[in-house]
């Protein structure tokens, strides 16, 4: 081989070690922050601090965002970053079609912002401009909505699984209080019972208060264990939802989380599966199906 060729193969080998060593580098750091950001969702203690979370998270993947609560059909803004919207702006939902898709599918929407798509307050400056609104659920229900403004590098993955993990924290198992604060049902909302096949909640009054650390152990547990699927492996959970068979894309993930539950938690008579509770609302959708045939069903 000619010098100069072992010459280029040396600078060849050293700069794709480089790139190599920056790319880990970069993926610890997204892992890092995104870890700390379900620290801080998993510890809030009010309404503020739950807002401020999600307001830090998604503006690491989108500079310019807002956050509304939508309370009795009526949208109020929460927080924003780098837009230019006055102090306590509300809209009725019914007056931004495109929040109202939002908040009836429970599914993401990329829209124009114009005034008659999403307000004159959020409609942009040049025509063609668009924005991404994003759901927050608590259980069927659509209680925020994440404004994104369409930029360049902005990642909506990342702020759908954002989205996602802000769902998962509000959860009226348990901590009922605390969660009411964000977006409260209105007072004529009727509460749907779950569907039979899902397991019976134990009467809290009639448990001692070891059974009832215990109950809140295992609601925590299921909601980090399936957040974290969420978290690494946001594509296969995609997929499985798409395809009708989580089970598959997560089996690991799942059959581990299982065991552990198992394990811990599923010993006493009054314990429920709270992983499954959560994969069937968190990961799943709320639809059961989707969790797949091979999906062996709720620990007994």
């Amino acid at each position: 081989m000619h010098a100069l060729d072992q010459a280029f193969e040396t600078i060849r080998r050293e700069f794709d070690a480089s790139c190599a060593q920056r790319a880990r580098a970069a993926r610890f750091q997204l892992t890092n922050e995104l870890n700390q950001l379900l620290r801080r969702f998993r510890h809030y203690r009010d309404e503020a601090e739950w807002v401020a979370a999600l307001l830090d998270g998604a503006t690491r993947f989108a500079a310019h965002a807002a956050i509304f609560l939508l309370e009795n059909e009526t949208l109020r803004l929460r927080a924003h970053s780098n837009l230019d919207l006055p102090d306590g702006l509300t809209f009725p939902l019914a007056s931004a079609p495109a929040f109202a898709s939002a908040a009836e599918t429970h599914d993401p929407v990329i829209a124009l912002r114009t005034a008659s798509e999403v307000t004159h307050d959020l409609a942009a400056a040049e025509p063609g401009e668009r924005c991404h609104l994003i759901p927050i659920m608590n259980g069927a229900r659509t209680v925020a909505i994440l404004f994104a403004a369409d930029q360049e590098y902005m990642d909506v993955n990342a702020l759908e699984l954002i989205a996602g993990i802000a769902s998962a924290v509000l959860e009226r198992q348990s901590n009922t209080a605390l969660h009411a604060q964000i977006a409260p049902p209105a007072k004529s909302e009727t509460r749907v019972p779950p569907p039979s096949k899902n397991p019976a909640l134990p009467a809290w009054a009639d448990l001692s208060e070891e059974q009832r650390n215990l109950h809140l152990r295992a609601q925590r547990f299921a909601r980090v264990s399936v957040a974290e699927m969420q978290l690494a492996k946001p594509h296969a959970c995609r997929a499985g939802r798409e395809q009708s068979n989580l089970y598959l894309f997560l089996k690991p993930e799942i059959d581990s989380a299982r065991e552990s539950y198992r394990r811990q938690f599923m010993t006493i008579p009054s314990m429920v599966d709270y992983l499954h509770l959560e994969l069937v609302n968190t990961a799943a959708g709320g639809d059961e199906m989707k969790l797949g045939a091979e999906y062996p069903g709720q620990l007994v």
